[in-house]
């Protein structure tokens, strides 16, 4: 029905929103404003006409910046209009009538209240608030118990130890600190006396705190204050007691750690036979291989002569071990080899010491040399070419020198 007057979209109240075309639903439209999103005030601000009928604001809910009608929009349905009236009308409420029940939750920020502006009256613990009672979590006011463990307690004159727990000593200083969260406290300990061992409990202070390094069975504290290895010339790489067996294989030592390696074996003798030449072979690759150029002199009592000399060797002779197994004719041997792992021929040194036939002792001196430059994995100890039965040890030594 026409009318005069100005139109409503030109009242200054009036916000003029953006038509909806509608798509065979209820809903929810979004409500926009030149295409952007817009949230009006209630439904009841609302103006709604479709196909030239004013709708009623019951007939619609909104729910931030949409709207949804109680029935369904054809999409044949056509917006006349839709305004909001009223936008921009503020009310200020009069003082003193805001209540909890107007506020939502965390609706008041740190930055909206002014300093001092809550006291005591507006807290609603329990309790009495007073100089010497806190404000606890649970909404309460409550002294703060004393914890004796807590107390600091330092002598008057500093000459004699004051104690945090029985624990400073004289001289010490004590720092209270406020944590940067304004709550929390750290309180902090400088020692400028020193620390009686007469404070500490047994087993309280480990070995990681004597020195750096790592502190284990096979270091020492050193006098710069660090865990270390022992430093030796030699190296102890293998301590075995093999059983009676015809051979005895010492292999697997050799490494790029060392030049030079030295074989103790303490206790030699024969089992199941009269007496026999010790004789010994090179290792490659874990077994044994001929070929070499020994010398082996004797010398017992004053009688001094070469016992034998091979350019073409079998087996290099150590020296005579008699059937002595358990007693006290036992033969004892040190063979010195240099270079093992080398492309250059490889030399070896032997002594022995031992009782022929069980009665006669022997000093037994030898060398020899791989006639073929290869590197060798260790050495064979076995009856030789002279003899048949086993041999034994009581141990077997291997040590290496180190490279510098």
């Amino acid at each position: 029905m026409a009318y005069l007057g100005r139109g409503l979209d030109k009242i200054s109240n009036i916000e003029v929103l953006d038509a909806i075309t509608f798509t065979n639903s209820a809903g929810p439209y979004n409500i926009t404003k030149s295409s952007t999103a817009f949230v009006p005030a209630s439904a009841n601000a609302l103006v709604i006409s479709i196909d030239g009928v004013v709708q009623s604001p019951s007939s619609y809910t909104l729910s931030v910046a949409t709207i949804t009608f109680d029935s369904s929009m054809a999409s044949t349905s056509t917006m006349n209009f839709m305004y909001q009236i009223g936008s921009g009308v503020i009310t200020t409420p009069s003082d003193g009538s805001v209540g909890t029940a107007q506020l939502a939750t965390d609706a008041v920020t740190n930055v909206k209240v002014a300093d001092d502006a809550i006291g005591l009256d507006e807290l609603s613990a329990t309790g009495t608030a007073s100089s010497s009672t806190y404000l606890r979590g649970d909404n309460s006011w409550a002294s703060i118990a004393a914890d004796t463990n807590d107390k600091v307690s330092v002598s008057a004159d500093d000459t004699t130890p004051g104690y945090l727990n029985g624990k400073l000593v004289a001289g010490t200083n004590i720092t209270l600190t406020e944590g940067s969260g304004g709550g929390d406290e750290t309180l902090t300990a400088a020692f400028s006396g020193n620390l009686n061992t007469s404070v500490l409990n047994a087993g309280t202070l480990d070995t990681a705190r004597l020195g750096s390094g790592t502190a284990s069975a096979s270091t020492f504290l050193r006098g710069d204050q660090s865990w270390a290895a022992p430093s030796s010339d030699f190296v102890l790489l293998s301590s075995t007691t093999p059983s009676a067996a015809n051979t005895i294989s010492i292999d697997g030592h050799f490494t790029s750690d060392y030049d030079v390696y030295k074989i103790y074996a303490i206790g030699m003798s024969g089992s199941g036979m009269s007496n026999t030449r010790l004789s010994y072979k090179m290792n490659v690759s874990g077994s044994s291989v001929t070929g070499y150029a020994f010398s082996t002199a004797n010398q017992s009592g004053t009688t001094f002569a070469n016992w034998a000399d091979n350019t073409n060797a079998v087996y290099m002779d150590a020296g005579y071990v008699h059937d002595s197994s358990g007693s006290t004719s036992q033969g004892n041997l040190e063979m010195l080899i240099f270079l093992p792992l080398s492309t250059d021929k490889t030399t070896i040194i032997t002594q022995m010491t031992a009782w022929d036939n069980g009665t006669d002792f022997g000093r037994y001196f030898g060398s020899c040399a791989d006639k073929t430059a290869r590197a060798i994995s260790g050495i064979t100890l076995s009856a030789g070419a002279f003899g048949t039965g086993d041999i034994e040890a009581d141990k077997i030594l291997v040590y290496g020198m180190k490279n510098s």
